[in-house]
């Protein structure tokens, strides 16, 4: 088979990503015939092998271009292109969002993950007993569709694209426009209360069982000195957040089930059904969090260490693409 001089090229460079053994099957696998099985000349079986191998190596220059792509540069049917695609195992993964991290996070991330395993080793069953908080925004009209983002390979990637803020827009579950003042207001009146008659404590009825831990992210209304104050008189050496009892790390990895299973389980059903308006969209929110099933957060909560395990083999770095 003859190759052009851009051909030859690029042909040397899948030889070093793939190895020689696939490179020769692949090509083997396209040469010429000299007469079709319907009676056509050799040069029209020609021109339609040549047309595989351009496809192939094209996504071999940029593997995120789309089959809409492909089709025109190569004349082809899109259904053609993703007929071949198929047969050669090539799969379009989409991108995974997550934080951009900084250089301290990665010690810190590990840190979190030691201290935390170590409180499992003395308590088996610790993580039943961590009472866990977050937010979300949830947006009127869905959220941004990575259907369009895609990178074509025959193994997983694991392809990130990092986000540098978080822009909430319309409804934020948990407070909405909340303040060190408004948080504590919201400890005071609403979640101790709750807390204390779901957990009561025979020694300080006025506070929840002892063995309950307080789970709260680093947001500058949970960092108020009065709020931490608080936290330390309601769960005495029992919260983990800023500058809690242990160290909620910034930026942190998807460990609670909050982030893993709560937030995508809920957006996933309520963006199904577009939301005409904002109160709509918060009756849906929670409903689908009253209908969340038991068994799903149990496993979800049990599954927590060995979340802990994946943060660490990853040396503090983001391991939920690599959980797919």
């Amino acid at each position: 088979m003859v190759l052009s001089h851009r051909n030859r090229d690029i042909a040397s460079m899948w030889s070093q990503m793939r190895s020689q053994a696939e490179v020769y099957a692949f090509i083997m696998r396209n040469i010429p015939k000299t007469k079709s099985r319907k009676g056509q000349t050799g040069r029209a079986r020609a021109l339609i092998e040549e047309k595989k191998l351009d496809v192939a190596l094209e996504l071999l220059e940029n593997s995120h271009t789309s089959t809409v792509s492909l089709a025109r540069n190569h004349d082809a049917p899109r259904t053609t292109i993703r007929r071949f695609l198929k047969q050669e195992k090539y799969h379009p993964y989409k991108v995974y969002l997550v934080q951009e991290l900084l250089e301290d996070d990665y010690d810190r991330r590990l840190q979190f993950c030691e201290e935390i395993m170590r409180r499992f080793d003395d308590n088996n069953g610790f993580q039943r007993d961590i009472l866990f908080s977050d937010d979300a925004t949830f947006y009127l009209k869905g959220v941004d569709n990575r259907h369009n983002y895609r990178f074509w390979s025959q193994e997983n990637p694991h392809w990130t694209c990092e986000s540098h803020t978080q822009h909430p827009q319309k409804v934020n579950v948990w407070a909405e426009n909340l303040t060190a003042v408004h948080y504590l207001d919201f400890l005071t009146f609403d979640l101790i209360p709750a807390l204390v008659m779901i957990f009561p404590n025979e020694i300080d009825p006025d506070i929840p069982n002892e063995r309950i831990w307080f789970h709260q992210d680093g947001a500058p209304p949970h960092f108020g000195i009065d709020v931490r104050i608080y936290l330390n008189e309601m769960f005495p050496n029992h919260w983990i957040g800023r500058r809690g009892t242990v160290k909620w790390p910034p930026r942190p990895p998807y460990l609670t089930l909050l982030d893993y299973l709560l937030w995508g389980y809920v957006k996933e059903i309520v963006y199904q059904d577009k939301s005409d308006n904002i109160e709509n969209l918060k009756s849906q929110i929670r409903a689908e969090i009253y209908n969340l099933p038991a068994e799903d957060i149990w496993n979800a909560v049990d599954s927590f260490y060995y979340r802990l395990g994946e943060c660490q083999i990853v040396n503090g770095g983001h391991f939920q693409p690599f959980r797919h």
